[in-house]
């Protein structure tokens, strides 16, 4: 069966990756903003949000790869008496090689997190203007507006005009990795591969992915007896959103997996619905509030019969997710509830969650964070027939049964003292690696 599996979901994969786009996906959607300055951002400290840079300045042409760029931006952190320091270097390359920049912004750390966004995304598009001129663009260099009425309503200002991409705008990535470990009395092996390619316009949404894993862990109790733990996930699917209007989105999505902790030789999915959004999209990454309808038809295959006595089944199960999102002054919250049942009987087989996190600045320097998930859990339809052996449990080779769950924290933190911020000390600093216990150097 292992063997079968694996030929599935390779299958899957290589179907997913020759599929063309569909004929609409490839006559609309959003182009790059024509003789725009070609920006590469290399940015992977806290308080980078680059979907929020992207929407806010759209004077630019972000690209993907380095070798496309005509300026690589790069933004770093560190620490300061009170807060941080983000610097940002400009690189020019290609027409502007040997054109350099430096730039610096503050924050405190009584800042909210909209707050030193958006002083991060003032100075880096000061910074981006000035570059823009040099390339002999002209302005006016809005940020967060758009430029001219005559732009198409469905597009931003950053996705106007024709620019020649050979690949559409088709993104592929693929990936894999092999690890062995071995002590004396336990060795561990796993191997991962995966696989992902999409396509992503103001229109539409388009993605392909593939993944899989293999892992065998044997080694032998205190008392000698060998043990054995192998395990096998894998999934592949395929999802095609359109968008409707300025607030409404339909989509389908379809899938494969296997999964030894959820007891499936095979699973597979297809489905669909509406998404209606109660923000405009283009408001996304300071405020968002969504509303999802969707249906799918479900199939199990299972490894080992299941406490309703099923070896294979097939289910429709419907669903409706509510979330929603804020980034303001006085803090961020981001709040989220979700009703699943199958349809066949969704009084006796249903799954309720209701979770978030928030983060409330009651006055300067002082927050409040609260975080929780609450669910109330009856969709357990692939627990096994045979009880679980202490091995499963302790290993946490199968899934439990449970009617509930529950997380919640909540904490404060203050912070006071100077308010000046310029002092930078990088003595004793990180140096990074491993190995050592407790050292500074």
């Amino acid at each position: 069966m292992t063997g079968t599996r694996g030929l599935l979901l390779t299958g899957l994969v290589a179907i997913a990756a020759l599929l063309p786009p569909p004929a609409a996906a490839r006559q609309g959607g959003g182009e790059a903003r024509n003789g725009a300055l070609r920006v590469f951002l290399e940015c992977a400290t806290f308080g980078c949000d680059e979907n929020h840079f992207r929407t806010e300045i759209t004077f630019v042409n972000w690209v993907r790869d380095l070798q496309d760029a005509q300026i690589h931006l790069i933004i770093t952190q560190q620490s300061t008496g009170s807060g941080s320091e983000y610097i940002l270097d400009y690189l020019g390359r290609q027409d502007l090689e040997g054109m350099e920049d430096q730039l610096t912004f503050s924050s405190s750390n009584t800042d909210t997190d909209i707050a030193r966004l958006e002083g991060l995304t003032g100075v880096l598009a000061v910074g981006l203007a000035r570059y823009a001129v040099l390339h002999g663009q002209e302005g006016p260099f809005t940020v967060g507006v758009p430029e001219a009425s005559e732009l198409v309503p469905d597009l931003p200002p950053g996705l106007q005009g024709e620019v020649d991409d050979p690949w559409n705008y088709w993104v592929f990535d693929v990936g894999g990795n092999v690890n062995f470990d071995k002590e004396d009395l336990n060795q561990e092996q796993r191997i991962s591969a995966n696989f992902g390619a999409n396509r992503t316009t103001e229109l539409w949404k388009i993605s392909f992915t593939g993944r899989g894993s293999y892992s065998l862990r044997e080694g032998e109790y205190s008392d000698g007896t060998k043990f054995e733990d192998r395990r096998e996930e894998g999934s592949a699917d395929a999802r095609v959103f359109y968008s409707l209007a300025d607030r409404w989105s339909v989509g389908m999505e379809s899938g494969a997996s296997t999964s030894t902790r959820d007891n499936q030789d095979l699973g597979a999915n297809i489905g669909g619905g509406v998404e209606y959004s109660f923000f405009p999209y283009r408001d996304w990454t300071r405020r968002r509030m969504t509303l999802q309808g969707l249906i799918h038809a479900r199939y199990y295959d299972y490894e080992v019969i299941t406490q309703f006595d099923k070896l294979s089944e097939t289910v429709w199960e419907g669903s409706l997710r509510w979330s929603v999102n804020f980034r303001q002054p006085w803090g961020t919250a981001s709040v989220n509830a979700t009703s699943e049942a199958f349809l066949h009987d969704p009084t006796r087989f249903y799954r309720l969650s209701f979770g978030g996190r928030m983060s409330f600045r009651i006055f300067r320097g002082l927050e409040w964070n609260i975080n929780g998930n609450i669910s109330r859990i009856r969709d357990q339809i692939y627990i096994p027939l045979e009880e679980l052996s202490d091995e499963d449990i302790l290993l946490g080779r199968r899934q439990l049964p449970t009617d509930s769950s529950l997380e919640i924290s909540t904490g404060l933190s203050f912070t006071f003292g100077s308010i000046f911020n310029n002092v930078v000390n990088n003595r004793f600093g990180s140096m990074g690696g491993g190995g050592g216990r407790g050292r500074f150097f």
